[in-house]
């Protein structure tokens, strides 16, 4: 890795050199390792000490608390007492749309297999530096910003907290990869000013962009933009650019329908998993994501955990809070179900929601909700909170999506996905 640099938010800048080698050293007695999630510098370097010493570091998000929690007591354990950590690189704590932090075993074999993939559908183009706006923590942030650009002998510049005209004027400055994702892209759609980006190429990852969105995106900025589509489990899966409806499988990667839904085969795919023990994976893999096969890949339609049944008809919470989201005043929105058993209210759709109060009308809101789902009667409650609960990522923590309630206990003044009251 030829160098990273961090800028830090009170204008100081630190700059490193690594040494990276192929394979681990020899290591009789492995541990498990947590790098300091405090400064990026610092964890970058005590990544790679891990890697390179045979050590296993565990990866995971401070602000997805289980994962936290469970991270620290598998650290106090000897990996040497589990077969399946034999050929383990690291361990990525991961909580997909369930709230329930995993841990998925990657191996080195695993991780250098995807990168090179990347690298070779990469050869062509002529970077000069990887700037890179996501944690390392996390598996595309590892991989994209870590493992690729090692691989492309490219800079890694990197910040504490970046703001969008920061990642703006830093790809200005000469031919970028840029690893971000889909809260930095459409912060930055938002930027007034309009700049040309012709030698930057956006990848973006941990959540899919709308067709328009990502065509605005490029439009704007004359730049190309990548969407990565995957898991931790998975690895890569496949890639969209700009504003195509359709992924396309990444070399090596074969996927299939069963039932509807997309199953994985591929060399990316992890053998084990942690929760509480070790558990297999199959070597094909069945995602939770519902798709429409085409002749060169397919179509997502939604992800299972994240359907709902209301008045009779499934319905993708993801797409209504998306569409309350362009609605005047209303900057974020979080959606759950309750199902009302001892009622016979049935189903009842809360919407946690951040934005101007003056300007949102419940009535309006909810016929807004009736009139776009063809009708439907949609029982809701709508609550405003001081903020959304996100991960590193940018994306919203669901604790529980649907639940059998008698009485929901949300207070405008709580953090909409977590327990922790904010000052009101």
């Amino acid at each position: 890795m030829p160098s990273v640099t961090v800028l830090y938010n009170d204008g100081t800048v630190s700059h490193e050199t690594f040494s990276v080698t192929k394979e681990a050293l020899p290591n009789p007695k492995r541990v498990f390792v947590i790098p300091d999630p405090a400064d990026k510098l610092v964890q970058i370097r005590e990544i790679i000490a891990a890697l390179q010493a045979g050590n296993i570091p565990l990866l995971f998000d401070g602000a997805m608390k289980s994962g936290d929690e469970k991270g620290r007591v598998l650290a106090q354990c000897n990996p040497d007492h589990y077969d399946e950590l034999e050929d383990a690189a690291a361990l990525f704590y991961t909580s997909g749309t369930s709230g329930n932090s995993i841990a998925v075993v990657k191996t080195r074999r695993e991780l250098s297999s995807e990168t090179e993939v990347h690298a070779e559908w990469m050869k062509e183009e002529r970077f000069e530096q990887c700037l890179v706006t996501v944690p390392f923590f996390h598996i595309y942030g590892f991989l994209f910003g870590l493992s690729l650009p090692n691989a492309l002998n490219l800079p890694i510049v990197t910040k504490e907290h970046f703001l969008p005209n920061e990642i703006l004027d830093l790809c200005a400055k000469k031919p970028t990869l840029c690893i971000t994702n889909p809260v930095f892209i459409r912060a930055m759609l938002r930027y007034n000013e309009k700049i040309s980006l012709a030698e930057t190429l956006f990848i973006s990852s941990s959540g899919p962009l709308e067709s328009h969105e990502a065509e605005r995106f490029e439009a704007k900025y004359s730049t190309r933009l990548i969407q990565l589509f995957g898991s931790t489990e998975t690895g890569g899966i496949a890639l969209r650019q700009g504003g195509d409806l359709i992924w396309k499988p990444l070399c090596g990667v074969e996927i299939s329908s069963d039932q509807g839904v997309l199953a994985v085969t591929s060399p990316f795919v992890s053998r084990s998993i942690f929760d509480n023990v070790f558990r297999p994976l199959p070597s094909l893999f069945r995602t939770t994501d519902i798709i429409e096969m085409m002749p060169d890949g397919f179509k997502i339609i939604g992800r299972a955990a994240e359907l709902v049944k209301i008045g009779g008809k499934r319905l993708s919470i993801v797409e209504i809070e998306r569409f309350i989201e362009s609605m005047e005043g209303i900057d974020e929105a979080l959606g759950t179900v309750e199902y009302h058993s001892n009622t016979l209210r049935g189903e009842v759709l809360t919407l946690s929601l951040v934005g101007d109060r003056d300007k949102i009308n419940t009535t309006t809101l909810k016929k807004a909700l009736h009139d776009y789902f063809g009708g439907i009667h949609i029982e809701s409650k709508i609550l405003m909170v001081e903020a959304i609960a996100k991960t590193a990522l940018g994306k919203k923590i669901r604790a529980q999506l649907f639940t059998d309630v008698t009485h929901f206990p949300g207070k405008a003044h709580k953090v909409a996905g977590t327990d922790v009251p904010t000052t009101p």
